[in-house]
């Protein structure tokens, strides 16, 4: 029996051999093992949110509570708010860009499941996509950086992967984000090409006309009329433009759209009184009171004017939009792009070593404590009886 730190101590220096042998056997097999398990690298990238967060989208980390506004990261947020870095790193946990990173490093046959594929696509892919997540981890560090960590046998498959994640999200979440000046662009580039192929008709038409009733110009008045009717009528449509651009990515209650409106309004109330005349004293005559041929004339010649200057307004505009959307195009950004990996990142080789060590040396000592319980339990007189009563009972 152990009764004392004594026996203990004189126990295990008794029995040091088989200790020693014990230990020595797990080690080594430890050792031999770290050598035949399959060398893996890890590589890492990390992102940075975009400078102009995308409204639609970064609503979900509501940016209106926070204390600041910060461009970047999470300075300024409060503890447990989701922050645009939360939103990216579940975006990157999606399936979708999941199917993208495997469609484009060619996993499948990397992972050497293109035989499963041609019978199962859908098993083959579910075992791919369940492997890269098994493969990969995601993080949001304190400063709110996204770090994406791939591991593979294959250190430049590691680091492609690892890129490719990034570039993938930076697809997918460009598309999923309202970019109003790409929308505005292209209305206002269909409306740009609507109105010259008008312009071009109404010019023609205009000079059928001359020539045909030999007229060229106007009186002084009916040509200041026509300047100030087509500036107010050009005016009137580049804000109905305006405003139907608007509404295609905006709601009709938005006050910038509200305020167009009551702007046309009060525009075309102006241009009425212009065209026919009011209660009140005008310096002109008004359009209405003009001969028939000078009446069609100075139509022709106010629908050339307003169109043109429509044109010029749409010219604007269109530029206008280029830049918005070259300005709100959202990105992400490569903080860090990941390289090919110099040191494996598994096994551990001296850390396998060390854990048969000490595996090895606790159950060698387990075995030399069992055994002098098992000696005394045999050797004791009491014992023995009990045992060979227990013997017998059994036979």
């Amino acid at each position: 029996m152990i009764n004392s730190f004594y026996d203990l101590l004189y126990l295990l220096v008794k029995e040091r051999r088989k200790i020693i042998y014990i230990t020595l056997a797990f080690t080594v097999f430890a050792a031999g093992l770290s050598l035949v398990i399959p060398v893996k690298y890890k590589a890492t990238a990390t992102l940075m949110p975009p400078v102009n967060q995308g409204v639609n989208l970064m609503s979900l980390a509501l940016k209106g509570s926070m204390p600041t506004d910060p461009e970047i990261g999470g300075v300024g947020y409060l503890p447990g708010a989701v922050t645009p870095s939360d939103v990216f790193a579940y975006m990157l946990k999606s399936g979708t860009i999941a199917g993208m990173v495997i469609d484009e490093c060619g996993l499948v046959e990397h992972y050497k499941k293109d035989k499963v594929f041609a019978r199962d696509p859908q098993k083959a892919m579910y075992n791919v996509s369940k492997k890269l997540t098994k493969s990969t981890g995601i993080k949001v560090g304190d400063e709110r950086f996204i770090t994406i960590e791939v591991e593979d046998k294959d250190k430049n498959k590691a680091a492609e992967i690892a890129n490719c994640y990034g570039t993938a999200l930076d697809r997918v979440y460009t598309s999923l984000t309202m970019n109003q000046g790409r929308k505005a662009r292209e209305f206002i580039e269909k409306r740009l090409e609507q109105e010259e192929v008008l312009l071009k008709k109404l010019e023609d038409s205009l000079n059928v006309f001359q020539k045909r009733f030999r007229t060229v110009s106007l009186p002084d008045e009916m040509k200041a009329v026509i300047e100030m009717s087509a500036a107010l009528e050009g005016k009137i449509v580049g804000q109905r433009i305006e405003m139907e651009a608007m509404k295609s990515y905006g709601t009709a209650e938005n006050p910038q759209i509200m305020s167009l409106e009551n702007q046309i309004s009060k525009a075309e109330q102006q241009l009425n009184e212009l065209m026919k005349g009011s209660k009140n004293k005008n310096l002109f005559v008004p359009f209405a009171s003009a001969p028939d041929i000078g009446m069609e004339l100075g139509r022709r010649m106010r629908d050339v004017k307003i169109h043109q200057e429509v044109y010029g307004l749409l010219v604007q505009q269109l530029e206008q939009a280029k830049i918005m959307e070259a300005k709100d195009t959202p990105k992400i950004q490569f903080l860090e792009r990941a390289t090919p990996p110099y040191k494996k990142s598994w096994p551990k080789r001296s850390l396998i070593t060390l854990f048969g060590l000490a595996v090895g040396l606790s159950v060698s000592i387990s075995i030399v404590l069992a055994n002098q319980w098992w000696n005394s339990l045999l050797t004791s007189h009491d014992n023995s009886e009990k045992l060979s009563k227990i013997k017998e009972m059994l036979m």
